[in-house]
C-alpha cells in the first residue's frame, strides 16, 4: 500500500494520563509507514502530546466537550467532521462516555470499523455519574469491538452479560516493558538530583483525580512518616485537585517532604528512585503505573478495588480500603527491605509488552473477509477461494466459511475454516429448509466476526450470500457462463449484491446487459506460474511411470468428469489421431469414475493407451510430459486448467466455447467472427464449437471431432510448431498472474 491506514483515537484529551500513555507507546512503536494514528479530543487547549504526535507524522483535531445541554451541537460537530475526513480506517474510542454518540455517527459516515475501549472500573459519583452509566448503557450494540484492559473495565462498561458470553476481549494495558528494567546506576543519579540519596522514597503516579484517591495517600504517608521520619513522598502527575492535595499535604506539616513533580514524559527514572509504590485507587480499569513499577522491580501496594489481573509478580499486594492509613502505612513498612531486581522477563510472559499488543491491533484494524464456498474439493472456483484466502491473508483478517469440510482436497493451512455443518440435502424440501438454515448461520457467524465482505463463489453460495446480508459488503462470484441462463437467482444477486465479478469480459458485458447490477467488474483467475513451473518437475506417481515410459506423444486434459467438458469429443478425436499416430497416448486428469468414457474408449479399441489418473495433488508433473492440451468444453467460465497447462509450457487448443478460450488465446480480445471455424490465435487453436448432446456411440464420428483430430496432427508433426506454440503458451500465462490478481483484489478491498 503506497498509504499507511489511519487510525483515529477518540479522547479527552492528550495529557500525560494512563490511557494517553498507553496509545503513545503503541504510537512510537508501530511501523508507521504501514498504520498512521490521528487524534479527535476534546480540548481546545495543546497538551502534552500535541506537539509529539505531529512530529510523528499524525493530525490532533478538536471538538468541543459534551455537556448534556450541548447534545444537538456536540453531534452536528461530529457529523461535520467525519463528513469532511473519509481517510480513516477505524475510529478507536477511549472515551466510552460519549463513544454511543460518535462511534455510531462514524459508520455511518463510511468509516469501516469502530472500536470502544473500555479503560476504567468505575464512574465518578453524582449526576456525571449516573449520565455516563446511561450513555454507556447501548454501547455494546453500537460498535464493531467490544475491547477493555481489564475484566472488571470491561464489566463496568459492557455489562457483565455482554462480558460472559465472550463479546469483550480484554487487552491488557501494554508497555514497553525494556524501557523500565531495574538500573543501580540510574538509581542512584535519579536519588541524588532529588536529594533523597538516604531517604525511604515512598512513590506515586497519576493524576490528582478523585478516583486515584490522593486525599487516603496523604493519610497513609502522614502514618509512615510518624514511624520513619527518613521517609519522603513523590508525587508525579498534574490534575483538576493538584491544589487541594498541596492544601492537606501543608495542613498536616508535610511540605518539606512531599514532593510535587508534576508530568513528566519519562516515568521510568522515578521508579528506579522510589523503595515502594503506593496506590490507593477507588476503581482502575488496568493501571499501567503498576505493571511498569513491577518491570523496574518496585513493591507495590494497591487497593483491592483494582483488577488482580495487573498483580504480575510477588511484587505486588492488594489491600482493603476498609483498613486504616495506620494500617495501610504498617503494611508498606514492614515490607520495605527487598532486594531490588528487574522483572522484565515476567512481565513480558504476561503480555504486557508492547510487540505483541501491536501485532493484535494491527489485526483489529483490518478489514475481516468472509470467503464462502460450499467445498474445497477438487474444483476451479474452490481452488480459486483458497487461493485467494491465501494471498490476502496478510492485508486483512479472512475466513472461509463452507457449507462441509468433508473431502477437502485444497491446502488450508494456517487459514480459519468455519464449517458450517450444512452439507447438501435431498429432495425439494430438504434444499428449502437447507437454504434457510444456513441463512440463519452465515448472518449469525457475519455479526460474530463483524465481517466487513463476504466474497462468494459457486452458485449455491451465491445464493446463500445474497440473501444474508448484515453490515457486510456482498460480492458474488460468477464464474460460469452457464449461471448466466438462470435468470432468478441472477436478478436476486444483482439486486443485492454490491460488486458482482465475472471472470470473462464476455460475461461482465452480457450480464452488465440483462441484469444491471449495481456494480460489475470482470476478475481474472489467478495462476501461479511461478509454483506451477516447480511443481512440474517433480515426479508423476509411481504407478503412471510405465504410461510414460516408451516416450510417445501424450495428448492431455485437465477436469472433473462431467459432461459439460465434453470429453467424448475428446476420445473419439483421439481415436483418429491415434490410426496416424500409433504411438500417440491420452491422458485426463481429474476427479471422477470416467466409467462410461472407459467403455467408449474400450469400444473405440484404444483403452490401453488411454490414462485416467483421477485426481493428483501436483498435476503439473503429468502435464509437464505432454505434448498438447486440448479443452473440449461445451460451457466454460474461466478455463483456470488450460491457462495453468499454458504455465507449464504446453501447447494449447480448446474449443471456442462462448467464454474464455477466446479471451486467452487472442492478443486484442475479440469475438471470434466465426464459431465453427479453425481460429489461429497468437498463443493457442481455437477449434470449432462442438455437439453438446453427449454421444457415446464409438461408430458415430462427427465433423468437429473430424477437425480436432486434423489440427491435432498438424500440430504433433511440426516440432517446429510445437516449439513455438509452447513458448507462446508460457508468455501468455504471465499475463494471469497472482500478482495482478493480488492488486485488483487489494485495491477492492480498501476501497470497501
Amino acid at each position: 500500500m503506497s498509504e499507511p491506514i489511519r487510525v483515529l483515537h477518540v479522547l479527552g484529551g492528550l495529557s500525560l494520563g494512563g490511557a494517553e500513555s498507553r496509545i503513545m507507546d503503541l504510537y512510537r512503536n508501530i511501523n508507521r509507514e504501514e498504520l498512521q494514528f490521528d487524534f479527535l479530543v476534546h480540548s481546545a487547549k495543546e497538551e502534552h502530546f500535541d506537539k509529539e504526535i505531529l512530529a510523528l507524522g499524525g493530525n490532533v483535531y478538536r471538538i468541543p466537550r459534551f455537556k448534556i445541554y450541548n447534545w444537538f451541537h456536540y453531534k452536528k460537530a461530529l457529523k461535520h467532521f467525519f463528513a469532511e475526513h473519509k481517510e480513516f480506517r477505524a475510529v478507536h474510542g477511549h472515551m466510552t462516555s460519549t463513544a454511543s454518540i460518535y462511534l455510531p455517527i462514524a459508520k455511518k459516515a463510511g468509516v469501516p470499523i469502530t472500536l470502544a475501549h473500555a479503560r476504567s472500573a468505575g464512574v465518578p459519583g453524582g449526576l456525571k455519574g449516573i449520565l455516563t452509566k446511561w450513555l454507556r448503557s447501548s454501547l455494546k450494540k453500537k460498535t464493531d469491538y467490544c475491547l477493555a484492559c481489564s475484566k472488571e473495565a470491561g464489566e463496568a462498561v459492557f455489562g457483565k452479560k455482554w462480558s460472559d458470553k465472550g463479546r469483550v476481549e480484554v487487552i491488557p494495558n501494554a508497555i514497553a516493558a525494556k524501557k523500565y528494567v531495574y538500573d543501580e546506576s540510574i538509581r542512584n543519579a535519579m536519588r541524588a538530583e532529588l536529594g533523597v540519596e538516604d531517604k525511604l522514597v515512598i512513590g506515586h503516579v497519576g493524576s490528582f483525580r478523585e478516583p486515584k484517591n490522593h486525599v487516603f495517600l496523604i493519610q497513609i504517608f502522614a502514618e509512615i512518616y510518624k514511624k520513619r521520619p527518613d521517609a519522603v513522598l513523590l508525587l508525579l502527575g498534574e490534575g483538576a485537585l493538584m491544589e487541594q492535595i498541596k492544601k492537606q499535604v501543608e495542613d498536616v506539616g508535610l511540605k518539606d517532604v512531599v514532593k510535587f513533580l508534576g508530568n513528566q514524559g519519562n516515568v521510568s527514572p522515578y521508579y528506579q528512585a522510589m523503595d515502594y509504590l503506593v496506590f490507593p485507587s477507588l476503581f482502575e480499569g488496568l493501571p499501567g503505573t503498576v505493571v511498569e513499577a513491577q518491570t523496574a522491580g518496585l513493591r507495590c501496594l494497591i487497593s483491592d478495588t483494582i483488577t488482580k489481573e495487573v498483580q504480575i509478580t510477588e511484587l505486588v499486594e492488594s489491600y482493603s480500603l476498609d483498613r486504616s492509613a495506620t494500617e495501610w502505612a504498617e503494611q508498606v513498612l514492614s515490607h520495605c527491605g527487598y532486594e531490588r531486581e528487574s522483572r522484565l522477563s515476567d512481565v513480558e510472559k504476561a503480555g504486557f509488552d508492547i510487540g505483541a499488543q501491536i501485532e493484535r491491533y494491527k489485526e483489529i484494524y483490518r478489514k475481516n473477509v468472509l470467503l464462502m464456498v460450499p467445498l474445497l474439493h477438487q474444483g476451479g472456483f474452490e481452488r480459486i477461494c483458497a487461493m485467494t484466502a491465501h494471498l490476502i491473508k496478510d492485508m486483512c483478517n479472512v475466513r472461509i466459511a463452507v457449507f462441509s469440510s468433508k473431502n477437502m482436497f485444497y491446502d488450508v493451512t494456517g487459514l480459519e475454516v468455519i464449517d458450517l455443518n450444512l452439507g447438501s440435502t435431498p429432495g425439494i424440501v430438504g434444499k428449502v429448509l437447507n437454504v434457510f438454515k444456513r441463512r440463519v448461520r452465515v448472518r449469525k457467524l457475519k455479526r460474530e466476526k463483524n465481517i466487513h465482505i463476504t466474497y462468494s463463489f459457486g452458485m449455491t453460495a451465491n445464493l446463500v450470500n445474497s440473501i444474508s446480508k448484515v453490515n457486510d459488503e456482498i460480492w458474488i462470484g460468477i464464474r460460469s457462463y452457464g449461471d448466466l441462463e438462470n435468470k432468478k437467482q441472477m436478478k436476486l444477486f444483482c439486486k443485492n449484491a454490491d460488486r458482482v465479478i465475472c471472470c470473462t469480459k464476455v460475461m461482465k458485458d452480457e450480464l452488465a446487459e440483462m441484469y444491471h447490477p449495481k456494480q460489475v467488474d470482470i476478475l481474472y483467475n489467478p495462476c501461479d506460474t511461478q509454483k506451477i513451473k516447480l511443481l512440474a518437475a517433480e515426479a508423476v506417481c509411481k504407478e503412471h511411470e510405465d504410461f510414460f515410459a516408451d516416450g510417445g506423444q501424450v495428448i492431455a486434459s485437465m477436469s472433473r468428469e462431467d459432461d459439460v467438458k465434453g470429453f467424448w469429443h475428446l476420445i473419439k478425436a483421439f481415436s483418429l489421431v491415434k490410426k496416424e499416430l500409433p504411438a500417440a497416448k491420452l491422458m485426463i486428469v481429474g476427479d471422477g469414475t470416467f466409467i462410461e468414457y472407459k467403455k467408449l474408449a474400450e469400444d473405440l479399441g484404444i483403452q490401453e493407451s488411454v490414462l485416467f489418473t483421477g485426481v493428483q495433488k501436483n498435476p503439473f508433473s503429468y502435464l509437464h510430459k505432454v505434448s498438447l492440451y486440448i479443452m473440449t468444453s461445451v460451457l466454460e467460465g474461466f478455463p483456470n486448467a488450460l491457462v495453468e497447462a499454458m504455465a507449464v509450457g504446453v501447447p494449447v487448443m480448446s474449443v471456442n466455447c462462448k467464454t474464455g478460450p477466446a479471451e486467452i488465446f487472442v492478443e486484442e480480445y475479440k469475438k471470434a467472427d466465426d464459431q465453427h471455424a479453425v481460429y489461429e490465435g497468437e498463443y493457442g487453436v481455437l477449434l470449432p464449437v462442438i455437439n453438446p448432446v453427449k454421444n457415446l456411440n464409438a461408430g458415430e464420428i462427427e465433423e468437429e471431432e473430424k477437425i480436432m483430430a486434423e489440427q491435432a496432427l498438424r500440430i504433433l508433426q511440426d516440432k517446429d510448431k510445437i516449439d513455438a506454440m509452447k513458448e507462446a503458451a508460457a508468455k501468455r500465462s504471465e499475463v494471469y498472474s497472482v500478482a495482478s490478481y493480488l492488486k485488483q483484489v487489494t485495491d477492492w478491498i480498501n476501497q470497501a
